[in-house]
């Protein structure tokens, strides 16, 4: 006899991805020449879930490497970076109880550099970077149960009829 069952699990029940684009102005003490390198580090985020929206709020710092002083002399400014976004989630399945949801964010692609110009006495950096969001939440699924299949009863003397000196010297 053939039956029906419903199971409550923990699935993906919404999910969302932006890119992110953003510009920001780090400060230095020194008149730049030139910029010699920019990195981005301990990028760190948490989100928030309200309907279906995550709202993200992140920071990570942003390290350039600049020469001044007619590019004979050179020094490293660090720049903690706050950020706040909102991604808008796709629900993926229905029949879910939206009272217990979690979110899980992941870093598709780290934030990187994508240019920096010297403005005066700032550096002037933009940031790409893109965020994958999950919703999780309890769904149902329907399985169907079949008919009991007949105990297979395996031949105890198996054992036996291993050849345990089949390599032969």
């Amino acid at each position: 006899m053939n039956d029906i069952r419903e199971i409550v699990t923990k699935a993906i029940v919404g999910r969302g991805r932006k890119i992110i684009k953003q510009s920001d102005n780090i400060p230095v003490t020194n008149e730049p020449c030139s910029v010699l390198g920019c990195w981005v580090i301990n990028h760190d985020f948490v989100g928030t879930l309200d309907g279906s929206v995550v709202t993200v709020n992140g920071t990570y710092e942003v390290d350039i490497w600049y020469s001044f002083d007619n590019n004979t002399k050179t020094d490293v400014v660090r720049g903690q970076i706050a950020y706040d976004n909102t991604i808008k989630t796709r629900e993926v399945a229905q029949d879910i109880n939206k009272e217990c949801r979690d979110i899980l964010i992941h870093a598709v692609s780290e934030p990187t550099v994508t240019n920096a110009i010297i403005n005066e006495d700032n550096i002037c950096v933009d940031i790409c970077f893109e965020l994958l969001v999950e919703v999780i939440g309890e769904a149902k699924i329907k399985v169907q149960i079949l008919d009991q299949v007949d105990y297979c009863d395996f031949d105890d003397d198996f054992e036996n009829e291993i050849d345990e000196n089949f390599i032969h010297e």
